[in-house]
């Protein structure tokens, strides 16, 4: 029940932003004032992330500030847009696009945040779930100027959101608190967190038997550098993938299916759905990001040869590509959300900031690049070759597939015999939520054999923390960035249990654990 209200909520929240973003088509009166919508949603999702980062406020107090202005923009901003197109008022239209952008941005970070109460393998479903349902939605409106498009769609979203959160616990509730019952396979992992996740927000030491190891206060630390190419990443492809928005590509034979852009969601959706569904456990998001780069780079090559022949095509390439990593950074978001010392809100906030900043920026460049076409002053190819340059950067220096695994929680375990090939291991918070039932057991048996490690050796309770990640195969830096202290921190208490168990090496620990009976 859970994953349905999620999956149609949030699809209808992304319906309503195309039955905007859809607007110049129906009335050119508004595409002057069109990117108002996204900047302002940019503009709108950028303060929560830095209130909900920077202020000492309870998450749950900016929770119901969005919960009360939210439904009040989306309803204004409908009511001005439907005035506004028979009238034919560039002045109500820019006033509904920004209202409504008021209500896009903080729509789409409270979904964020619903996401993130589940676990990240929930995530990997509803997410491309959640894209079938927004284009299936589009592809039935016979008109996007309409009653149904701009008030009820977005209300009907805000009401599933309300009853998502009502069926989880209180809405309002911080989601490192509150342990979403009707999701079991979160709720241990929940409970484990919840005193790291309120020590952080309160500024207190997780362990206070040991000052250095009390976490950086969550007011004074900076954005790590990984989530800040995440972001960076999202803007910049959201950026190339509408810049060919309002250039002219022929007839669209797509158009029963509510256009090409409308039809890559239905195709990417069932393909990711279709991946997931046959790895599960061993989703790797690095298989989804090669997928993407690829086929957007082939999708700009297309505009550089076809594009006068063949510019629907190339645009829906591109689009396909684009809505692979679209998807995926839903996935990235939720595990970056349920990380020690974040939160959901914060996150979603960033990344929809970013994203709507990306389109923004985009469809601005789109208009200037159809008038220097239009007027011979640039060629086509050479907007692809550098949408094209600009995705190599992206992919080589900005967001490797080192980076994005890193994101992820994931990594490479070399096999204990011969070299043999190397598969995907979580993280001890990964293992708790993403685990299917089959393999729980086994996560569960090294947690327990630590525990019987630390207490038959004497291990402190910052030593047993940091001995369960050595059992996950975890890094020196991964350690210490996942229990927010400094690497010399983390290298004391690593050379503490090593001599405490009479080892010399990781492996040597990860065996040991793995035969320990206790």
């Amino acid at each position: 029940m859970n994953f349905s209200i999620l999956v149609l909520g949030f699809g209808l929240c992304r319906a309503w932003i195309i039955f905007c973003l859809g607007a110049p088509l129906i009335s050119p009166d508004a595409a002057p004032s069109h990117w108002l919508y996204l900047a302002s949603g940019a503009l709108c999702s950028l303060v929560v992330a830095l209130l909900c980062r920077r202020s000492s406020a309870p998450l749950s107090r900016t929770r119901t500030v969005l919960f009360r202005l939210t439904p009040v923009a989306l309803a204004i901003s409908g009511a001005l847009i439907l005035l506004a197109l028979p009238l034919q008022s560039e002045l109500l239209l820019a006033v509904g696009f920004i209202v409504g952008g008021l209500g896009a941005g903080p729509l789409q970070v409270l979904w964020g945040d619903r996401f993130a109460y589940h676990s990240v393998e929930f995530a990997t479903f509803a997410s491309p779930a959640a894209a079938i349902v927004t284009a299936v939605v589009v592809a039935l409106s016979a008109a996007h100027a309409s009653f149904m498009s701009f008030i009820v769609v977005p209300l009907l979203s805000f009401g599933l959101l309300l009853f998502h959160g009502r069926r989880t616990g209180a809405p309002w509730g911080p989601v490192a608190e509150q342990p979403d019952e009707g999701d079991e396979s979160t709720a241990d992992a929940r409970a484990a967190s919840a005193d790291a996740a309120a020590a952080i927000q309160q500024d207190a030491p997780l362990a206070p038997s040991s000052r250095e190891d009390a976490p950086a206060p969550v007011r004074r630390r900076s954005m790590p550098l990984g989530i800040g190419k995440l972001m960076f990443s999202i803007m910049v492809f959201s950026l190339l993938c509408r810049m060919f928005d309002t250039v002219p590509t022929g007839p669209d034979p797509l158009e029963v299916f509510g256009g090409s852009a409308v039809f890559s969601l239905i195709v990417v959706g069932i393909v990711f759905l279709a991946i997931v569904s046959k790895v599960r456990e061993r989703f790797n998001p690095s298989t989804i990001y090669r997928l993407s780069l690829p086929i957007m780079v082939a999708g700009y090559v297309a505009i550089a040869l076809f594009f006068d022949t063949h510019g629907f095509a190339s645009v829906l390439i591109i689009n396909i590509g684009y809505e692979f990593f679209d998807i995926l950074t839903w996935v990235l978001f939720v595990d970056a959300a349920r990380r020690p010392g974040e939160n959901a809100l914060h996150i979603f906030g960033l990344g929809v900031a970013f994203m709507f900043c990306g389109m923004a920026l985009g469809n601005w460049g789109s208009h200037l690049v159809d008038s220097l076409i239009v007027s011979g002053s640039l060629q086509t190819n050479v907007v692809a070759m550098a949408a094209i340059l600009g995705l190599v950067i992206v992919a080589f220096l900005v967001l490797p597939e080192g980076t994005l695994s890193q994101l992820s929680g994931s990594r490479r375990e070399a096999r204990r015999e011969k070299g043999a090939e190397t598969t995907d291991a979580p993280t001890p918070e990964a293992a708790a939520e993403a685990t299917p039932e089959a393999d729980a057991p086994t996560a569960g048996r090294i947690e327990q054999h630590c525990a019987a490690v630390a207490r038959d050796f004497g291990l402190t309770p910052r030593e047993s923390e940091v001995i369960v990640l050595l059992a996950y195969g975890r890094t020196l830096a991964i350690i210490a960035r996942d229990l927010h202290i400094a690497q010399g921190t983390a290298r004391t208490h690593i050379e503490n249990i090593y001599r405490k168990l009479d080892v010399h090496k990781q492996q040597e620990l990860i065996d040991l654990v793995d035969s320990y009976e206790g």
